[in-house]
């Protein structure tokens, strides 16, 4: 499980889930009597998902270090 416990998550705190460090989340809602954070994203195919986890089941989008980005002029 995770370093992180649900004080240490805000509202629009980016975040990832541990088993899918790709998948960028927007923590929506802090659940603290369940110690659930609740998250909201966009799939693939454009479509806004939404869904709850566990804070130890997740990361935040700072301990992966800055994304590099290759733009094409």
């Amino acid at each position: 499980m995770g370093k992180y416990t649900i004080k240490d998550f805000k509202k629009g705190d980016t975040v990832y889930h541990l088993s899918n460090r790709t998948l960028m989340m927007v923590a929506i809602n802090i659940y603290e009597e369940s110690e659930e954070v609740g998250c909201r994203w966009v799939d693939k195919q454009g479509q806004k998902q939404q869904d709850t986890f566990m804070a130890q089941e997740l990361g935040k989008s700072a301990d992966l270090g800055p994304r590099i980005s290759v733009v094409h002029l």
